[in-house]
């Protein structure tokens, strides 16, 4: 199934003519690559597969023009990657691969194995001991919500935020620190979760959260 997965991303990429490039902060991905929509970083990270359509999603029409393929309109704009996830709906089901792909954050597309996400992860680790002791825990060190802190950068239920289903997997009191600066009237209701307040925010601003910890 591997194989047959990373395949149909190959074919993607080709089909769509894509130039992927790996990760990094979308700031150097700027500067070092540029701005073309057909530029994009894929990440394989083992259990899931992200193309990070940095550049291709509101694309103006002088950018449609350029590209061999149709792009639909969704919510007001010609983003690639729908044209990417139709296409790959249907590839995916020829090659017999029970992967789902779905938006994450602003510009991400994620391929991940069907059925599962953030809050079925978390809750699996939770639940099972032997899980929990390859990071040196015992069931009862995660029965206490106190004890808990979740860490991410996407919460917001209006712009496709992945990480609400880590905070959906766990008692609502266990706080949630969102570092991408987004709006708390968006996120899903009766959870404790709060936009860090540093001078940082991102991958960045975590570091400065840890640090504060530290320095404690």
């Amino acid at each position: 199934m591997k194989e047959a997965w990373r395949e149909v991303i190959e074919q993607l990429v080709r089909e769509f003519v894509l130039r992927a490039h790996p990760a990094q902060p979308k700031i150097d991905f700027w500067d070092t690559i540029g701005r073309d929509p057909l530029d994009i970083m894929l990440d394989d990270r083992g259990p899931q597969i992200t193309m990070e359509v940095v550049n291709g999603t509101d694309l103006t029409d002088e950018q449609l023009s350029k590209l061999s393929y149709p792009v639909p309109i969704t919510h007001g704009k010609r983003d690639l990657r729908t044209a990417i996830k139709e296409r790959s709906i249907k590839l995916l089901k020829e090659a017999g691969v029970p992967i789902t792909p779905r938006f994450g954050g602003n510009f991400a597309l994620d391929f991940a194995v069907e059925g599962v996400s953030k809050t079925t992860s978390i809750k699996s680790v939770l639940m099972k001991p032997e899980v929990l002791s390859t990071i040196g825990l015992k069931l009862e060190d995660v029965q206490n919500p106190a004890e808990l802190e979740v860490w991410g950068d996407k919460y917001s239920v209006l712009h496709g935020g992945t990480d609400r289903h880590m905070s959906e997997a766990l008692p609502p009191e266990v706080r949630s620190i969102d570092f991408r600066e987004e709006d708390p009237s968006e996120f899903p209701e009766g959870y404790n979760i709060v936009v860090w307040g540093g001078e940082k925010h991102l991958h960045y601003g975590l570091l400065e959260y840890l640090r504060s910890r530290h320095e404690q």
